[in-house]
Parts: C-alpha cells; structure tokens; sequence
C-alpha cells in the first residue's frame, strides 16, 4: 500500500470514528451507501425545495394507482441531508401515497434511528419535499 493510500484509509477511519460519535450507524451507512440516489426520467411527479441551511432536495415519485412504486432523490447537501433523503425514498416505496404523505419529521428521524437536534430541519427539508412532490400528483376518483 502506497503511503498516500495508508493516510487516505487512516484519514477516513478517524472521521468515521468521530461521526459515530454524533451519528446512529444507521445514518452513517445512509450517507455512505444512499439508497435510490438519483433523478428518474419517468417519475409521476417531483418537487425540489431549499432548506434553511442552503440545502437543496429533490424528490422523485413514480406510483402505480394509489401506490408508490419508487422514489429516488437528488441533493447538493450535507451527510445527514443524503441520509434523510436516501431513508426517506426507501420507507415509502409500496406505501400508499396517503400514508406517505402522513409521514413526519419524526417519523424518518425514528427510522434513522436518532439525528443530532441541530440536524433534525434535514430531515424537515426531506418530508417537506416530498409531500411536495406527491401535492403535483394528479387527483384520482
């Protein structure tokens, strides 16, 4: 191993080792690994929405009758903003939009098993763009 190599691997071992300070495991593993990442081309509607910290959102839904088939998301934010946006397309994938309209803050911080209170407006920015994203869906009788 090269030593720039060495000091790369080293270097991210201390981050990681500070962040699992603050963070759950199961929000570092969304950072590092995000689920659904991504615009889709054939989504049923999106909305994108900027945060009070600069971060922008962008949600994807494609859905089939009253079910959300997918969903992915876009972000130039932070590590628990990828976190928020990558948990939140994998809890309503199969949910009715009903249900996932009716998801919360806190819903999303519970399933990323706790967030530092100074990140909790991620996980605003991410249900808030998403309900905004299923208001642009067409209405159904």
């Amino acid at each position: 191993m090269q030593k720039e190599d060495r000091i790369f691997d080293e270097l991210q071992d201390l981050m990681l080792q500070e962040a699992r300070k603050k963070y759950s495991e199961t929000v570092i593993e969304h950072f590092l690994n995000p689920r659904n990442i991504g615009s889709m081309e054939d989504a049923d509607c999106y909305t994108f929405m900027t945060g009070i910290c600069g971060d922008t959102i962008g949600i994807f839904v494609a859905v089939n009758g009253e079910t959300i088939k997918r969903a992915s998301f876009i972000t130039n934010g932070c590590g628990p903003t990828i976190a928020c946006g990558s948990a939140l397309t994998c809890m309503v994938a199969g949910m009715t939009i009903e249900d996932a309209g009716r998801i919360t803050n806190a819903d999303l911080i519970e399933y990323l098993n706790g967030l530092p209170t100074e990140n909790t407006h991620c996980a605003d920015l991410a249900v808030n763009t998403l309900r905004g994203a299923l208001a642009k869906l067409p209405e159904t009788e």
